[in-house]
């Protein structure tokens, strides 16, 4: 891999303070780290997205977008088939989640849907994908934490027990 982009020590800086705070300017990373011009961090920042090691973007909290039932589904996929089934489930924007996994089941997946209705007819969607030979379907009830943030559902629950942030 000739274009392999290797972070370095200031490329990790850049990224833990934008894990902190995303909407950190280059002239505040810049600051923060020390030594290092706004220019530079402009670039090094480029070079991280262009090579995708970071994503900038917003990270919705499913329940606020009006998703109410959620599931973690697995995939058990006919052997050379994990790419062409992948290709299929990632355009489904209400998939948060995909990766591989080893053992009996080849892939992995959460989903948010607006209802249980909804919800069985995206498992029906994903069971008609050629080279789907099994899936399991665990609903999950509630969505507590997701990308290292705390949800409203969670808020909620927190209230309904009497208990405040501090806690």
């Amino acid at each position: 891999m000739a274009d392999a982009y290797l972070p370095d020590e200031t490329d990790l800086e850049i990224i833990d303070l934008l894990v902190e705070n995303g909407r950190l300017s280059a002239a505040e990373i810049a600051s923060r780290i020390g030594d290092v011009s706004e220019r530079t961090i402009r670039n090094r920042l480029n070079a991280l997205i262009e090579h995708k090691l970071v994503h900038i973007g917003a990270l919705p909290d499913p329940n606020a977008l009006g998703l109410k039932v959620f599931a973690e589904v697995l995939l058990v996929v006919e052997p050379g088939m994990i790419v062409p089934v992948a290709e299929r489930l990632v355009p489904f924007e209400n998939i948060n989640y995909m990766s591989c996994t080893l053992g009996h089941y080849q892939l992995m997946l959460e989903f948010g849907a607006e209802d249980v209705p909804a919800l069985y007819a995206f498992v029906d969607t994903i069971r008609a994908i050629p080279g789907v030979r099994e899936t399991e379907v665990i609903v999950i009830p509630m969505i507590l934490k997701t990308f290292g943030y705390t949800t409203q559902a969670f808020e909620k629950l927190r209230a309904e027990q009497g208990r405040d942030k501090t806690s």
